[in-house]
């Protein structure tokens, strides 16, 4: 989908309806239930894993931030330099590029409208953007703003949204309890793009 922003900008967004979905233990595979190792996951119909479409440059995503919810901000960046990680997130200096950044935006509260989402704009030297929908996100748990927020650092980052066969921060519903930070899936498939 193109975003009426700029002619060339893809958005990736946490779309409304929201499902809030219980997930039990015994929902997961044999695998995920023992911790082991998991393999990458495909992508959600036509959608692709890219380094292409992702926020990164030279190895790293250089941030700002105008928006109002600092601390879904700050928890995105931690959860996503895990242990291993290869893409750096460090915030824009008066010597770097500016990447990506974090705003608001008011972009309504009906069923249909995003809650977050990610803004990709490709020009050469342009900056992307994660904005959070004010009309949908006022209110809501610690827990439901870090979901929305890892999870479209996770579009920054170039992952897919996946299917609800694996447990990952990257389905296009926040469940409940919200999954707030990469799941081994996850992991996968950023280890697989970014090796």
């Amino acid at each position: 989908m193109t975003s009426p922003l700029h002619e060339l900008s893809v958005v990736v967004a946490l779309a409304a309806p929201l499902i809030l979905v219980s997930f039990l233990p015994s929902d997961l595979t044999a695998d995920q239930q023992r911790g082991a190792a998991v393999a990458p996951a495909p992508c959600i119909g036509s959608e692709r894993e890219r380094r292409s479409e992702s926020s990164v440059d030279d190895g790293e995503i250089r941030w700002t931030d105008e928006t109002r919810y600092d601390t879904a901000r700050k928890h995105a960046l931690e959860v996503w330099q895990f242990n291993g990680a290869r893409i750096k997130l460090r915030p824009d200096s008066a010597t770097t590029v500016n990447d990506l950044e974090f705003r608001d935006y008011r972009g309504g509260a009906a069923d249909r409208a995003a809650v977050a989402q990610y803004v990709r704009d490709s020009g050469t030297a342009a900056t992307d953007y994660v904005r959070f929908n004010r009309d949908k996100v006022d209110g809501r748990s610690r827990a439901f703003m870090n979901s929305a927020a890892a999870h479209e650092l996770g579009h920054a980052l170039g992952l897919c949204h996946k299917t609800g066969r694996v447990l990952s921060l990257m389905w296009t519903d926040i469940v409940s309890p919200p999954i707030t930070s990469p799941q081994a899936v996850d992991k996968a498939n950023y280890n697989a793009l970014w090796r």
